[in-house]
């Protein structure tokens, strides 16, 4: 097979190769469905990945039943040619009928004790079954039968089964088979690899595929497993939406950097008779490390995020013990504490030829965002930053501790190690000034250019979104989580009126409540409105989501709605620097949504609001955390030495 460039120039070429397009079950399973009289558009969308275009399935309709009928001439059968040529008519609707019993089968059914004269019979029978003596309807019934005698002898002759190196355009219809090659997908075996290489969303980068034709095809290719092989679970559904055990499936089990649920742990490693074992039966269902692991992981319900970030280092120290100490977890001293924690704070910033530990560095760290189930994905995505490494070593201390409670290790080694890290000189220079939030004017100038943007789904969540997260400092999975269902209002103490309240579902599976503005209630409302749901905001349903998706009213994804605000970030960066300003454009560049939690700290913090009151509207479990918004020393520095220049200068001037 010729192997193509990917220039888009060969991709054009790819294009218009001329292929003859070949017969497979799924043709003749929809050309024998209208033979039968079921309905063009129901069979269509069944068997064909065109899927209910009644245009394009009369034209694939017409070209099977031409490549039919040469078929049959070849063989030299002129009466089966003739009888595939007959025009097959579609129909609105099925016109099956029941067989036509005869009189004597009718009478024992109906009238099994004789109470009915010969001729009333008769009369009740052809009512009941008047194809009995309709000519016309036995004379369209025996051509039909004889079609589907045809049928049966060419599909043999002439049906095919894809294979991996079959062009795109053998296949598919030639819209479809011209967008596939257009993305660099000329044969089958590049869109298998497409779909096992990307998942669910292989589609995207299709011209004009979408969800639903790439769904079709990936119904096609499932029905071609005999030939082509089973497709992995991603390719079927989401990866959030798959366990843990099914993603596994489709990974190879090893002893090697993989994903926790795709570890085979050696028996000799896998912390039995580990040396820190606590004597006695442990007060878990763990006979090992492993499942141990498994087990404390287990009681860390609440936040998806949490608990991700808990497998994540679990995993990290699994993995280290047996591949680079050669030990069981079970098995860690003092010192080998303290080597990891050197062996964090190291990866990702030292030259291989320093590297000091055993598993080089590249078997660690890979891409970033590689989904589990991929060969590529690894542990790490780069360097951690020093506080990245204490917050491990806080996690990987917690449930070295939680093991000792529960009776499965003696002691934690990990409480005689000490959290400071050696200086490699590469650690970049920590933020001196609290940077990450938006200013008065920042905001100011960002809700103005949303303002000015014309009216879309997309913008008119963001009008929404955006005020709503600067007013109450949610977190984005908080954000994401909101409900009218969880919106309540209380009447004002002193006055009438009342004030909108919100539940959330907070960080370490705790409640709080969070005030709505009045502005915000107005805002939502519009957006409702938008939506084509009631203003009237708790007259809809309690699961309706505050922050929808753009085409529908369903809940967001916390990486959906994270794209959308930073794209949004990325034009005022864009629109600041077409206006010169190109330092103010560094900001928004560099701003994630959890600047908008920020903002609305800093905000509050300077317009007099009380630490101990913003503490219980951002839900920080210190009121350290808190203190970051409050601390204006560098900002009065720099405005007591400004100040102090230009009254030099002005007196110079005098």
């Amino acid at each position: 097979m010729v192997v193509l460039a990917e220039s888009h120039i060969n991709v054009e070429m790819r294009t218009a190769i001329a292929v003859e397009r070949k017969i497979g079950r799924h043709h003749i399973a929809f050309f024998r469905a209208i033979i039968l009289g079921m309905d063009i558009g129901e069979m269509s969308d069944r068997y064909l990945e065109t899927g209910m275009d009644l245009r394009r399935a009369k034209a694939t309709l017409v070209w099977i039943q031409d490549t039919l009928r040469q078929a049959a001439l070849r063989r030299g059968n002129h009466r089966d040619a003739h009888l595939l040529r007959i025009r097959v008519t579609a129909s609105s609707g099925t016109t099956e009928t029941a067989p036509t019993p005869s009189l004597d089968e009718y009478r024992a059914e109906f009238d099994p004790d004789g109470f009915f004269l010969e001729k009333e019979l008769i009369q009740s029978y052809l009512d009941a079954f008047p194809q009995a003596v309709d000519n016309r309807h036995k004379k369209r019934q025996r051509l039909i039968d004889k079609q589907v005698a045809a049928l049966k002898w060419i599909e043999l002759l002439i049906t095919a089964e894809p294979v991996r190196d079959d062009w795109v355009a053998a296949w598919f219809d030639t819209t479809i088979s011209n967008r596939l090659n257009l993305a660099g997908i000329p044969t089958i075996g590049c869109l298998i690899d497409r779909i096992a290489e990307r998942g669910y969303r292989w589609w995207v980068g299709v011209p004009q595929l979408g969800v639903k034709g790439a769904a079709r095809v990936v119904a096609w290719l499932q029905g071609y497993e005999s030939s082509l092989g089973a497709l992995p679970l991603q390719a079927l559904a989401p990866s959030r939406s798959l366990s843990s055990g099914l993603i596994a499936q489709t990974r190879k089990q090893q002893t090697d950097v993989v994903p926790l649920e795709s570890f085979i742990v050696p028996s000799n490693l896998d912390g039995r008779s580990g040396s820190n074992r606590h004597p006695g039966v442990p007060r878990i269902d763990a006979p090992d490390d492993y499942r141990a692991v498994f087990a404390w992981l287990a009681t860390k319900s609440g936040n998806p995020n949490t608990q991700r970030a808990y497998q994540k280092e679990a995993e990290r120290i699994l993995l280290w013990a047996i591949l680079e100490r050669g030990k069981a977890m079970s098995d860690l001293t003092v010192e080998d504490c303290a080597s990891y924690r050197d062996w964090l704070s190291m990866i990702g910033r030292t030259e291989p030829g320093n590297w000091p530990f055993r598993v080089p560095q590249s078997e660690w760290i890979g891409a970033k965002k590689v989904e589990r189930h991929k060969q590529a994905w690894k542990p790490f995505d780069g360097a951690l930053s020093a506080s990245s490494v204490r917050h491990a070593l806080t996690i990987i201390g917690n449930l070295f501790e939680w093991l000792v409670r529960v009776q499965y290790c003696s002691f934690n080694p990990w409480s005689a190690v000490a959290k400071s890290l050696a200086s490699h000189g590469t650690e970049p220079d920590p933020d001196v000034e609290f940077t990450r939030a938006l200013s008065v004017g920042q905001w100011g100038y960002m809700m103005e250019h949303l303002l000015e943007l014309p009216v879309t789904p997309g913008t008119a969540r963001l009008r929404f979104a955006l005020p709503f997260s600067h007013a109450t400092g949610l977190r984005l999975s908080e954000l994401v989580d909101a409900t009218i269902g969880r919106m309540y209002t209380m009447p004002l103490s002193d006055g009438l009126g009342v004030r909108w309240m919100l539940k959330v579902y907070g960080k370490g599976g705790k409640w709080r409540t969070v005030p709505l503005p009045g502005t915000v209630i107005l805002l939502l409302q519009e957006y409702l409105a938008h939506r084509g749901l009631s203003p009237d905001i708790m007259s809809n349903p309690a699961e309706t989501t505050l922050i929808a998706s753009e085409t529908s009213n369903r809940p967001l994804t916390t990486s959906a709605l994270s794209k959308a605000i930073r794209s949004f970030f990325n034009d005022i960066a864009q629109s600041l620097k077409e206006g010169g300003r190109h330092v103010e454009a560094k900001a928004f560049e560099r701003a994630t949504v959890h600047w908008l939690r920020h903002t609305c700290g800093s905000y509050l913090a300077l317009s007099g609001v009380p630490v101990n009151v913003i503490q219980r509207l951002l839900g920080h479990a210190s009121l350290q955390t808190t203190s970051i918004y409050t601390d204006t020393s560098d900002e009065n520095l720099w405005r007591e030495v400004e100040g102090a220049r230009l009254s030099v200068g002005n007196a110079h001037r005098l």
